[in-house]
């Protein structure tokens, strides 16, 4: 009997052809703005736990328990997504004063077009509610969000489960 070895398991939706997707979309909104790889990974999060944010719509993925971490090992894949919509003329890397950056290319909007299932047409939704909402605001306030809530972010089951507990 053979076993399934999961060490390298990514899930649905967490890979970085996907992660990618989702940069490619916000950077899309954001165009012609190019944003730090940092930015792209509160932003990632944002767009699929856009119903943790006040006033944000529904999240693209379920709220799951301890999803807060999910910011903390996302820039491997991230960074993978980048460079293979990059390889393909769809995101450009920047080198600028403040660091690294990318942007979408005059390309990007014409790849996003065609691609019609259900989910990218609510991902490219969100990610122009997340554009319009977030894209003006420094850095600093995007990383105050995240530190103020990181903790609160998937914690009410942790809350829920003590209550079912107690229940029975």
């Amino acid at each position: 009997m053979s076993s399934i070895k999961l060490n390298n398991y990514v899930g649905p939706f967490n890979g970085s052809l996907e992660i990618g997707l989702r940069a490619l979309a916000i950077l899309n909104d954001a165009f012609p703005k190019a944003y730090s790889l940092q930015r792209l990974l509160f932003l990632d999060y944002f767009i699929v736990h856009s119903d943790d944010l006040p006033g944000g719509p529904t999240g693209l993925h379920p709220q799951t328990p301890h999803r807060g971490g999910e910011l903390l090992v996302r820039r491997n894949a991230m960074q993978d997504g980048l460079l293979l919509y990059q390889s393909r003329g769809l995101i450009e890397q920047r080198y600028e004063n403040t660091g690294v950056t990318y942007s979408a290319t005059e390309r990007t909007s014409s790849f996003l077009d065609v691609l019609i299932s259900e989910y990218t047409v609510e991902l490219r939704e969100r990610a122009t509610w997340l554009v319009e909402r977030f894209g003006d605001e420094p850095d600093t306030v995007l990383e105050q969000i995240v530190q103020g809530h990181i903790g609160k972010w998937g914690a009410e089951f942790e809350l829920e489960s003590i209550l079912w507990e107690e229940e029975s």
